[in-house]
């Protein structure tokens, strides 16, 4: 390659990344410029491993022409047509994971999850039904929201040790399979035939593993807790130092093995594909962390509802509403029949229309190939776009709308899929049975798509570059069958379900509300807004416990406009309040009652919420409120009780004193998260600077722990430049009354 040449090469294979680089810096500082971020590093990655790293492996091979057929030199049109579709193929090969792949990871998750509940309640003394009512988790924000929330923070440090955690466990699985493969008879890589089996299991392995290793963080992001104690965190660092202690060692011995391997078979080949491989597992979990702040929320929820479900399970087996069960057959038979007619009207014209020859295209992609034109390479490429429209965007689009028009008019989540999905698989499993096109795609994918060095002429020079080229995925014998069975054949099911819920949940708004149950429990239900009207049956029925809202748009101007009832109603709405506590007595003012509440709805005077899930805690006496600077210091206090008042410095030097001394003698890097002493308990929570202590009267609770540590986050955000190098002075922090009464308020 002359000087000329590798400049213009690296220019234009460089340049659609800078160009899909340039929105981010104009909105870089929004939410959306947060998310767009994300997926732009993601490609980045992925634009690495698929585009570049395939070089790694031919160095030895040399690269194959795409040919110019008569008339195409110098047709400077079809090498930009070519340069465009290629990066818009590589695009549509990365929009897979987060619309196909890690849709599994996230809704299978939340059912380990739940396994890993079931055996810690084994574990405790008291039955399993009486350990299960006393679980609790905070949720008490939307999906949207939490996602929102989260960009904003921009803390990378969970992502960090997830990554780090998968690529300590890599050589270690990368080194099994291989073993597994070797057994079995089936070649890792074979170039000269065109095929792989470790590349197309290897993908199989990371969703296994990034499944079990997400089912360990949900326990501790969705805060789980018994009896007041967050058993999650605990899991999550035992398993981690576990994983650390014992995978480290074996990762090394691994790479090692791999090493002696290559050595004894006088070759670098195995070495050359390895690292390849290393580099797309590094790939797929980089683009799993990425989204992993997006796809979670989604995953709480539907890690909560299950236990909400199984808490609950014979009142949700009696209200289980089958009266609408038709909905759920109409809508599949509605979204199959609107995609076999865009198929065979829309997509399947187009597509012959675009690619006349396709079989020849789909021939010349294969990664042995007798000859490439540069004509078919980029037609395959094409083929790639419009499948994955097809396939992939128009398929799930409809599939998740017409689910969410289930959710809609069902209101049962559980209902809508019994009712939707098994209609669809069984719809698109007779029509592949048929060889038509169904709306799931239900066949495992075999082949594996990659990158072959090639050339072409047609700027003038050659211009190097990496086509895309399918490797064939050997998918012989049942030990293989069965390990890809779980994910090959539910994938497409899975993503139906995670984006119908998203979109379900994505504009909804969550509130909370206690409840008393008696004079030592509480009842916490989470509400979510509806988006239509309640029935008159379910208002007269009185069965679902409604919340009522005043709209936080409303303003004054449009109050004093209204007749003297909507005033009257909105006013006593200052706080939210249950449907029941407003309904009137009377039968006719009930009917009248109804008709007004509508009127607000549809005048975004007032917000409807009904409930999601709840659970009863323990009500405890809240005493005194400490926060204590790393050093001992005391920053700020609150006495919740006139009567019991505590020194602020005698109970900051104490506090201190006994983390230390703990923490000396025991040799733990544990914080001390709890000192009792008789009927009196001290909940700890830590910030970076500075740790809150928070002396209550009974029993800790997982409520008043998470409203502990949302006051130590928030007070630290607040405080942060005065806490970096705080003085000692006092005066910053005599105002912060208001966000106590705020953040503890029952």
């Amino acid at each position: 390659m002359s000087a000329i040449e590798i400049v213009f090469t690296i220019l234009l294979n460089i340049i659609p990344i800078l160009v899909i680089s340039i929105p981010y810096f104009f909105i870089k500082k929004k939410i959306i410029g947060k998310l767009y971020g994300r997926i732009l590093l993601g490609i980045i990655v992925f634009y690495i491993v698929y585009w570049v790293l395939p070089i790694v492996f031919q160095l030895e091979t040399a690269p194959i022409e795409l040919e110019l057929q008569s008339g195409e030199e110098g047709n400077t049109a079809l090498g930009v047509g070519y340069i465009v579709s290629h990066f818009l193929s590589l695009i549509s090969l990365f929009g897979s994971y987060p619309l196909v792949t890690l849709p599994f990871i996230f809704l299978v998750a939340p059912f380990i999850s739940i396994i890993l509940v079931w055996n810690r309640l084994r574990k405790e003394k008291s039955p399993t039904k009486e350990s299960l009512e006393a679980l609790t988790y905070q949720l008490t924000e939307s999906p949207y929201n939490r996602i929102r929330d989260e960009l904003k923070k921009s803390d990378w440090s969970r992502e960090k040790e997830i990554l780090k955690l998968l690529i300590v466990l890599l050589p270690i699985s990368l080194f099994l399979l291989q073993l597994i493969l070797s057994i079995t008879n089936l070649e890792t890589v074979s170039l000269t035939g065109g095929e792989t089996a470790l590349g197309w299991f290897l993908e199989i392995l990371f969703v296994y593993l990034a499944t079990f290793i997400f089912s360990i963080e949900l326990l501790f992001s969705s805060q789980i807790a018994l009896k007041g104690r967050y058993f999650g965190e605990s899991i999550r660092t035992q398993t981690y130092k576990s994983l650390y202690t014992v995978g480290a060692p074996i990762s090394v011995l691994s790479i090692i093995l791999f090493i002696v391997d290559a050595i004894q078979k006088g070759t670098t080949e195995s070495i050359t594909i390895i690292i390849y491989f290393f580099a797309y597992f590094i790939m797929a979990s980089v683009i799993f962390v990425l989204f992993l702040k997006i796809f979670e929320p989604i995953s709480i929820l539907i890690f909560i509802k299950i236990i909400d479900w199984w808490k609950h399970r014979k009142q949700k087996k009696k209200a289980f509403d089958t009266k609408n069960f038709y909905y759920g057959i109409v809508f599949a038979c509605l979204a199959f029949f609107i995609y076999f007619v865009l198929n065979y009207v829309l997509f399947y014209p187009v597509y012959r229309f675009i690619f006349p020859n396709y079989q020849i295209i789909q021939d010349s992609a294969k990664f042995i190939a007798p000859s490439v034109t540069l004509g078919n390479s980029l037609g395959f490429d094409v083929m790639n776009i419009f499948s994955f429209i097809t396939l992939v965007i128009a398929s799930l689009a409809l599939a998740a709308f017409f689910l969410v028009l289930c959710f809609k008019y069902m209101r049962s989540i559980l209902t809508a899929i019994v009712s939707y999905l098994p209609v669809l698989i069984f719809l698109s499993a007779l029509f592949v049975s048929l060889e038509l096109y169904a709306l799931i795609y239900l066949s495992p994918d075999t082949y594996w798509i990659t990158g072959q060095t090639s050339y072409t002429t047609i700027f003038g020079f050659n211009f190097y570059t990496l086509r895309t080229a399918g490797l064939e995925a050997d998918l012989r014998g049942v030990f293989f069958f069965i390990l890809a069975v779980p994910y090959t054949y539910t994938r497409y099911i899975f993503n139906i379900i995670i984006w119908g819920l998203i979109i379900h949940y994505l504009r909804k708004e969550f509130k909370t509300k206690n409840l008393k149950v008696d004079d030592k429990h509480l009842e916490k239900l989470i509400f979510s807004s509806i988006t239509d009207f309640i029935t008159i049956d379910d208002y007269k029925k009185g069965d679902i416990q409604y919340l009522i809202s005043k709209s936080e748009n409303i303003t004054q101007d449009a109050v004093r406009s209204e007749r003297e009832e909507v005033q009257s109603l909105l006013n006593s709405l200052e706080q939210d309040k249950l449907l029941k506590e407003l309904i009137p007595f009377e039968e006719k003012e009930k009917q009248r009652f109804y008709f007004t509440l509508k009127y607000l709805f549809s005048n975004d005077f007032i917000d409807i919420l009904k409930p999601e899930f709840s659970y009863v805690f323990e009500r405890v006496e809240k005493q005194g409120l400490y926060i204590i600077y790393d050093d001992g210091r005391g920053v700020f206090d609150y006495s919740f009780v006139r009567e019991v008042v505590h020194d602020a410095g005698l109970v900051s030097g104490m506090v201190s004193a006994i983390t230390s001394f703990i923490k000396e003698t025991t040799k733990s890097q544990d914080l001390l998260k709890t000192i009792d002493h008789g009927d009196i308990t001290i909940v700890l929570e830590y910030g970076k600077r500075i740790f809150g202590a928070l002396f209550i009267k009974g029993k800790q609770t997982s409520e008043i722990r998470a409203k502990l540590r949302e006051f130590v986050e928030r007070f630290e955000l607040k405080y942060k430049t005065v806490l970096e190098d705080w003085s000692g002075a006092l005066v910053h922090f005599k105002e912060d009354h208001s966000m106590v009464e705020e953040i503890f308020q029952e």
